[in-house]
């Protein structure tokens, strides 16, 4: 099943994304706007749910190379989330 990318919805929400992007008082109060261990770890966190993502694509093979590589990208995105999160 592949997702049809000519919706109206993809080109609305590409638009949405890059105004609030650049939208001054967005920045200002959101984590993009300042440099604090919750705008490093929340980028970590999302690379970590890509790559939990991306080895749960893998199925039912454990024994797949491409599973085990991107297991371990995964542990490794871990626990670098929680180094960088401050909260511990």
């Amino acid at each position: 099943n592949v997702v049809d990318l000519s919706s109206p919805a993809v080109e609305c929400g590409l638009v949405a994304a890059a105004i609030m992007s650049i939208v001054p008082a967005h920045m200002m109060r959101s984590i993009g706007g300042g440099y604090d261990n919750e705008s490093i770890a929340n980028t970590a966190m999302t690379m970590t749910f890509f790559l939990w993502c991306r080895t749960l694509r893998g199925g039912m093979d454990y024994n797949s190379l491409s599973t085990l590589v991107w297991g371990a990208l995964t542990a490794i995105s871990y626990f670098y989330m929680v180094a960088v999160w401050g909260g511990y």
